[in-house]
């Protein structure tokens, strides 16, 4: 049996030390600059692809003309779902003027997605947490080829805030939206810098989370959010939040 075993080994080695020089000359002569995106273009107008394709993933586009329309459609999605508590990041790091009056005047309290200490302290700020039906963040990107928000986490803008309550709701804007994911990864390395290795993570949210088991039934919200409304505001934002590694330093 063992015998066997080396022989099959040795095959496969033998294997690649004949092929090793072919693959390392195409390696090198193939480009490592990803495409700035894959598709053929469908939309001049990247906010229209965006919409497009999220609503074929059973999500919510919300075309919002300025911040007053987004904090409706927010006030709006809230009420539907009647939240006494939200996920939020740090109202700085979304930079919706009025979030912060909006949920004070529905009563609605924040949780800050923040876990972290002991195992038993995790333990329960996550049973605390699983209370909230509603999370809400910003985003750094917006690929419109695919319906994908791309999310940096880090202080403030803990990955909670994004995964765990059943509805999210994303405020984009409209400078944050490219057309692929090529120029989505540029974009954050252009923000972050030397930062984007050490991240606390980068998640990428194509519309609900999708799960289907062996029969191909699909069941949506197991691993995430079931229900995703991105707030799209046309409006540029009034400020910008200046990122540092120190910033970006988190455990969550």
């Amino acid at each position: 049996m063992n015998n066997s075993r080396e022989r099959i080994i040795e095959r496969i080695r033998a294997g690649l030390r004949t092929t090793r020089p072919f693959l390392e000359t195409e390696s090198a002569r193939t480009p490592h600059t990803p495409p700035p995106f894959v598709h053929p273009v469908t939309h001049d107008d990247l906010v229209q692809q965006f919409a497009a394709e999220l609503t074929k993933l059973q999500a919510y586009p919300h075309v919002c003309a300025d911040d007053e329309a987004a904090l409706e459609v927010i006030g709006d999605v809230l009420q539907q779902h009647q939240t006494q508590e939200v996920i939020t990041w740090d109202f700085e790091r979304i930079n919706l003027p009025g979030l912060a009056e909006l949920l004070r005047q529905r009563g609605v309290t924040r949780l800050d997605g923040r876990i972290a200490g002991a195992p038993e302290q995790r333990a329960a700020l996550l049973q605390a947490h699983e209370r909230a039906p509603v999370c809400i963040a910003a985003v750094d990107a917006a690929i419109a080829e695919s319906a994908t928000l791309v999310i940096h986490s880090g202080a403030g803008r803990p990955r909670m805030a994004s995964l765990l309550a059943p509805v999210f709701i994303a405020v984009v804007r409209r400078e944050q939206f490219v057309r692929g994911l090529g120029e989505a990864i540029e974009r954050i390395k252009q923000t972050y810098g030397d930062v984007f290795a050490d991240a606390s993570a980068l998640t990428l949210i194509t519309g609900p989370s999708r799960t289907a088991d062996i029969e191909l039934t699909l069941t949506l919200g197991v691993h995430g959010p079931r229900e995703v409304h991105t707030i799209i505001i046309e409006s540029p934002a009034t400020r910008s939040f200046h990122h540092s590694g120190a910033e970006d330093a988190e455990s969550d």
